[in-house]
């Protein structure tokens, strides 16, 4: 059966997820279709950023087909209840030569939100124009550093200096465009390598970012990316229902779905969209065996998650 109901109130109780008793009837159900599709433009990076577990990356490296992007739009395009559309996976979005295409794309298509998230390196002033004018609807920008050379200890192969006028540039492009998106989110990761410098971190940004365009800033916490780093410690008893499943979908450049953007490596398949349409995939047996699986806290059969951070904690 499905449950329709709107996605922020499938997210707000989602987000409470701690018991799989206290939720049971709601994890009876399911969306028509996710709340929120990742697309993995491509897994290439620039940068090798220390919190980033790329060595352990074993999958082919590449982009996603033209192709096979158009027909997941077109999919969706005849939604009632569209995703929000992120346009980024396990790597830099920016090195993508046709993104503001695929934004434009999927604005066509009717997607109300689009987003990415990038480490700026790339935004010089022609990608900004493109995107700007594609219709991005949101833009995180990581910069996990204060200066060179707490910077270039964390977002290791990356310039400070280059990635900093970009933003920059960016901010006066949108105004001189005369345009309110993408909306900016500056994310900072405090961390030994950059000495947890929160306070000027804010500082340092403060003047630069609209609030009238909605830009904002954003701190989070170290993550294990499911076993590729041990940043948090791991409890042996799995409390926490995994909510991913029940609002989202991964989609790997080469077109595999898989359960969470944590499985980095494609081991967890559920489907693939070359040879599937996406309601094939999120209303399939597959999937609906794993939402049955994750409502008892049973992730056996699952290595990412059984390392994952998440489930073991409340």
């Amino acid at each position: 059966m499905i449950l329709n109901a709107r996605d922020k109130i499938t997210r707000g109780l989602l987000s409470l997820a701690k018991s799989p008793l206290l939720f049971y009837p709601y994890y009876r159900y399911h969306l028509p279709l996710p709340a929120v599709i990742l697309i993995e433009n491509t897994n290439c990076c620039n940068a090798q950023c220390v919190m980033c577990p790329r060595e352990t990356l074993t999958r082919k490296r590449g982009f996603m087909e033209f192709g096979l992007f158009e027909k997941i739009m077109k999919e969706l395009s005849s939604a009632s209840r569209k995703p929000v559309v992120h346009l980024h996976g396990f790597g830099e979005p920016l090195l993508d030569p046709l993104l503001s295409e695929r934004i434009t794309l999927a604005k066509t298509c009717g997607i109300k939100h689009t987003y990415i998230v990038t480490n700026a390196s790339l935004l010089f002033p022609e990608t900004a124009r493109k995107i700007i004018n594609a219709g991005l609807d949101t833009m995180k920008i990581s910069f996990y550093g204060t200066d060179e050379e707490s910077y270039h200890a964390t977002m290791r192969r990356l310039d400070f200096k280059v990635a900093l006028n970009n933003v920059r540039e960016f901010v006066r492009i949108r105004r001189e465009l005369k345009k309110r998106t993408p909306k900016l989110i500056l994310q900072y990761l405090p961390q030994e390598t950059n000495g947890a410098k929160t306070e000027e971190f804010q500082s340092m940004w403060r003047s630069v970012l609209d609030k009238r365009a909605g830009d904002c800033l954003n701190l989070i916490s170290l993550e294990n990316f499911g076993g590729g780093r041990a940043y948090n410690r791991i409890g042996e008893r799995i409390v926490s229902v995994c909510f991913y499943p029940w609002a989202a979908l991964s989609v790997l450049f080469d077109g595999r779905a898989v359960t969470c953007c944590m499985d980095y490596n494609g081991v967890q398949g559920v489907g693939d969209l070359n040879f599937q349409s996406l309601m094939e995939v999120w209303n399939g047996t597959v999937l609906s065996a794993i939402r049955r699986k994750f409502g008892r806290l049973d992730y056996s059969g699952f290595p990412t998650c059984l390392r994952c951070d998440w489930v073991h904690r409340r």
